[in-house]
């Protein structure tokens, strides 16, 4: 059981097959550690969705805390959204599968087409095919998961967005790390999905050899963000928990730019809370 392997490698290049392209497409993963992926991928195999999740975050040794982790027991029983930022690249999205699938397991998050191979945790995905970086839009292929997204939504179960679309990275001109422009259709589709909105914000980061590698390739980058996974072992990600957003509050505004501004204002102003509490105790509370 694996996530990507040598054969995967060989169907997107000719230069990974034979016996030497087979050779070197294992070198690749192991640098990649895209090895340690499908190891921590077979310990967890046999379960799906929150608890996979779960399981994964133990397997890599990550236990993130939670701030202002009271609201979410005021979460709406019916449909919501979550919005957020996206630091990490791929450990983010776990934490949220981990976090609001076990409160809501109908709970899914829309992801790029990369994280999606993560088969044991479809049941949570919407799938997208990203863009590209300069981009700011979603383009017609992806047309069948917003449709996906507004019947989840319409059938009464809540959904996450990363709205930037791709990992935050390092800019040369600002000297900060930040997400780029959201996307302006997920921003009319929030809009126009009238439900209630969550404001999620992690705040912290991705190594500094990682902003490193964008700054000479993105693409070079993304190779990179496997090992951003396994180098937080021992590390507590911290995430902070917004004020529910009422439909009532997002009718104040009369178009989707302006509740797109609001609404990135709630993510990336929200205030480090004054205390958290890890992941464990959050479970120990449940129970």
């Amino acid at each position: 059981m694996k996530v990507f392997d040598e054969e995967d490698l060989a169907a997107m290049s000719p230069f990974f097959r034979g016996e030497r392209g087979k050779k070197l497409a294992g070198l690749v993963l192991r640098l990649c550690s895209i090895d340690k992926v499908n190891q921590v991928y077979r310990n967890s195999g046999s379960l799906t969705g929150a608890k996979f999740a779960g399981s994964l975050l133990e397997d890599i040794g990550v236990d993130y805390e939670i701030g202002n982790a009271g609201r979410l027991e005021k979460l709406p029983k019916e449909a919501f959204i979550t919005v957020s930022n996206h630091p990490f690249g791929g450990l983010d999205g776990i934490i949220l599968i981990d976090l609001m699938a076990s409160i809501r397991s109908d709970y899914k998050l829309m992801v790029n087409k990369l994280i999606s191979l993560v088969k044991t945790m479809q049941e949570n995905f919407i799938s997208v095919i990203p863009t590209g970086v300069k981009k700011e839009d979603i383009n017609g292929t992806n047309l069948h998961a917003v449709r996906e997204t507004l019947s989840h939504l319409k059938e009464g179960h809540p959904v996450g967005f990363f709205p930037s679309g791709a990992v935050s990275d390092f800019n040369l001109k600002e000297l900060r790390i930040r997400d780029r422009n959201w996307q302006t259709s997920i921003i009319h589709l929030i809009h126009h999905a009238r439900v209630p909105v969550l404001p999620i914000r992690f705040f912290d980061a991705n190594s500094r050899f990682f902003y490193f590698l964008g700054l000479i390739n993105w693409r070079i980058r993304s190779l990179r963000l496997p090992t951003e996974v396994f180098n937080k072992r021992g590390q507590k990600p911290r995430i902070g928990i917004g004020d529910l957003i009422s439909v009532r509050e997002q009718e104040k505004f009369t178009d989707a730019a302006a509740l797109g501004e609001f609404l990135r204002q709630a993510v990336y102003t929200m205030p480090v809370p004054a205390s958290f509490i890890t992941r464990n105790m959050l479970n120990t509370l449940k129970a």
